[in-house]
């Protein structure tokens, strides 16, 4: 298939370029359409003689749906869409595959794997004020203290019930990694010989051992009252940090503990989304120029504007003996554009209005 759709491309440039050679005019052809792909959604369903298969795939639809902006989209904008209707998630599903179907003990049971058109979604965003994060996987050296302000003591390791339940739940949208720190002597002395300082203290003696540039600390301190969560975010030479009290937590209460780590991590994704927003308002034109005969340099081109989630569309525009010509819409700036292609190695002459792929 893989195959086929590349020959296909192929085939739909000599139709431009015969086209183009026979009546003068240029015809234009669309990429094909990129996606966000959202895989193996569960199916539970009772078979009886209620059952609808319908009804299912519109089920697979809104948990997917659910999936998709949970993982690309902040907190506090997935409020926007909570009562989408399903015939505008409908809309917004390219394809779905079913997986694994069959009837077990009067039960329905399925994967789904559901694939949303991803320029209608980045439009549907934008109609709702919407700028959706780049779906960003990251590991992240996280530190997890427990801080008892009565008792004037540290907790780490087993004796921090945050670091024991920490890593138990993940969800499948979250996009963090975190590395937790091993159990380690010298890390436990360091730590509590400075426990007076602990909300100030650099911890670049520790961090330096694991080899991960970014990090998270988050803190927990604790008295009769409240618990403060201070977390602190380093990513790509920058630090930033959240604060935020909960009342009456009981440390022994595993439900209340959990719930806790679900709205630390919930705040830290979102933090971490906020730093790779798209912003859909911005369409910029680009102008490609590459050699249609080097055809595994055209190939190599799509391929990798097909993974780029900053890119918008593309499309050809025209086509000749000598050059085959593009169209990129681009969310972003011209140099962000080029600093992406670079990374790609892919290289652009940028001399004349229109950039040339080398």
């Amino acid at each position: 298939m893989y195959t086929i759709k590349k020959f296909f491309k192929i085939l739909s440039y000599i139709i431009i370029y015969l086209s183009t050679l026979i009546t003068g005019v240029i015809i234009t052809t669309s990429a094909q359409s990129k996606i966000f792909k959202i895989e193996d959604i569960e199916i539970y369903e009772p078979f009886n003689a209620n059952f609808n298969k319908e009804i299912v795939i519109n089920k697979a639809f809104s948990i997917a749906f659910k999936e998709l902006t949970s993982s690309i989209i902040t907190t506090k904008d997935q409020k926007k869409i909570t009562y989408t209707k399903l015939n505008e998630i409908k809309y917004l599903v390219d394809s779905f595959e079913i997986k694994n179907e069959r009837f077990l003990n009067k039960e329905y049971i399925a994967k789904f794997n559901v694939n949303f058109n991803k320029k209608r979604t980045l439009n549907y965003f934008e109609k709702k004020n919407i700028f959706p994060s780049l779906k960003i996987n990251k590991d992240f050296l996280t530190i997890l203290i427990l801080y008892d302000n009565d008792k004037n003591q540290i907790f780490l390791y087993d004796k921090n019930p945050f670091y024991k339940n920490w890593n138990k739940d993940k969800k499948k949208f979250f996009l963090i990694n975190y590395i937790l720190i091993e159990e380690d002597i010298e890390d436990l002395e360091i730590i509590s010989n400075n426990k007076e300082n602990i909300e100030n203290y650099q911890f670049d003696k520790i961090i330096k051992k694991y080899g991960l540039n970014d990090y998270i600390i988050s803190i927990m301190f604790k008295n009769k009252k409240e618990l403060r969560v201070l977390s602190k975010f380093f990513f790509d030479e920058n630090l930033k940090i959240i604060n935020h009290k909960y009342n009456n937590i009981d440390l022994n209460d595993k439900n209340a503990i959990n719930n806790l780590i679900l709205k630390t991590k919930t705040n830290l994704e979102d933090l971490w989304k906020s730093n790779n927003l798209i912003n859909t308002s911005l369409k910029l034109p680009i102008n490609l120029q590459i050699n249609p005969k080097d055809t595994l340099n055209v190939i190599n081109l799509e391929n990798e504007m097909d993974k780029i989630d900053l890119i918008y569309d593309y499309y050809v525009t025209s086509i000749s003996n000598k050059n085959l010509y593009y169209k990129v819409i681009f969310n972003g700036s011209p140099k962000q554009f080029l600093k992406i292609m670079n990374e790609k190695n892919i290289l652009i002459d940028i001399k004349n209005e229109i950039w040339k792929v080398k």
